[in-house]
């Protein structure tokens, strides 16, 4: 899956820079800064459980309760549902008419991204880069993936720390970020995505001509109704 950097660095020099690296981070001087961007937790374990309840009550006002009535299946096979009942649902069917078909197009179009990602991840070329990336990454620390890097670094880092955490982290990074570039990792990856979104649009371009005359008619609507 795509990373998505952000969070506290762990020193208490704020919040790490938005940015996103679908293939591996490819800039060292980021990483030497932010490591992966994961924040390295400091709070209490009941502050903790309190975030986590006053969460759940914002989500099930958000998207419901209950049984899951609307369900569909994305490009890369995953099911997905949603409830009906919920303030999102009720604001979707005002605005699109129809609620089962937006949400249908909606997760259809937003999980195309993914899929294009999943097919670059799979491709014999990106396969090859990867290998190659693993190789260079090894005398740092054994992974066959910049995730598997993520992953051996939270094994790691647990009991140590803060600032043990985030300095380990801040190598790992640079050693994915050093390797990413000397493998040619993430332009690969971004030069095939561009092929396999191309192929994705043209075979779902039904579902997106769909998706687009229901985002209009909500468009008018609100228009309409000076929302």
């Amino acid at each position: 899956m795509p990373t998505r950097s952000v969070g506290d660095d762990g020193q208490g020099r704020g919040v790490a820079p938005q940015r996103e690296f679908p293939y591996g981070i490819d800039d060292p001087g980021w990483a030497a800064r932010h490591g992966f961007g994961i924040p390295v937790e400091h709070g209490s374990r009941e502050q903790g459980v309190s975030a986590s309840r006053t969460q759940q009550r914002l989500s099930e006002a958000l998207f419901g309760t209950g049984r899951r009535e609307l369900s569909t299946r994305t490009a890369t096979g995953l099911v997905v549902q949603a409830n009906s009942d919920g303030c999102l649902a009720e604001a979707q069917r005002v605005l699109y008419g129809d609620l089962g078909r937006w949400f249908r197009t909606e997760v259809t179009v937003n999980n195309l991204a993914g899929a294009a990602h999943r097919r670059v991840t799979q491709d014999p070329v990106y396969r090859a880069a990867l290998a190659r990336w693993s190789h260079c990454v090894a005398p740092v620390q054994q992974a066959d993936s910049p995730w598997e890097l993520r992953s051996a670094w939270q094994r790691r880092a647990r009991g140590l720390a803060p600032r043990e955490a985030t300095a380990l982290q801040q190598r790992f990074a640079v050693a994915e970020a050093r390797c990413v570039r000397r493998t040619d990792l993430a332009r690969s990856g971004a030069r095939l995505e561009k092929r396999h979104a191309a192929e994705l649009r043209a075979e779902y371009a039904d579902v997106l001509a769909e998706h687009r005359q229901l985002r209009d008619h909500g468009l008018r609507y609100a228009v309409r109704h000076g929302l």
